[in-house]
């Protein structure tokens, strides 16, 4: 989802603007109840950098609405230049990730984000309750978001356009 349409992202954004930096929408994935959006801002403690946050937005049948616990802050983002091949030991950059459990507990989500090189095609999150494989946009950002059980880390993997396949630590 690339559109600033969608009333979840507004939420989100708003959300991360509470603080008076202003935020802006960098991309969000749309799971029907729940869509994960990725905004950004400025650091407040180094005007030059970023700080980016991973949002859950649920949908409770009549409203949009951010969870208590979707209001945190940000993690600063290191990535600078897009590398031009994957590093085997670490085929994800600047790798993000965050969970969140619905008050009944059953099913979580996992969202992960991060930049991949040049080399990579696509990632695929695989947890023990679905998988999500998205492909690595231009600027070599990856957005992807699972449903899992509590406590579950999904397993990452990098795809490369030699046709290897990399699990990401």
């Amino acid at each position: 989802m690339t559109t600033l349409s969608h009333p979840a992202i507004a939420l989100a954004v708003g959300a991360f603007s509470e603080d008076g930096r202003a935020a802006r929408f960098v991309a969000a994935i749309d799971r029907d109840d729940t869509v994960v959006v990725l905004v950004a801002s400025t650091s407040p403690f180094d005007s030059d950098s970023e700080v980016r946050g991973l949002m859950f937005v649920d949908h409770d049948g009549a409203q949009w609405r951010l969870p208590g616990v979707s209001v945190v802050s940000g993690s600063p983002c290191r990535h600078t230049t897009r590398a031009a091949t994957t590093r085997a030991a670490w085929p994800l950059e600047d790798k993000r990730t965050r969970s969140y459990c619905r008050a009944d507990g059953e099913i979580c989500w996992f969202g992960l984000t991060g930049y991949a090189a040049e080399d990579a095609v696509a990632v695929t999150v695989v947890s023990s309750v679905s998988s999500d494989r998205v492909e690595v946009g231009a600027d070599g950002l990856v957005l992807a978001a699972v449903r899992a059980r509590p406590g579950e880390t999904p397993v990452v993997i990098v795809h490369l356009a030699t046709g290897e396949n990399l699990v990401a630590p």
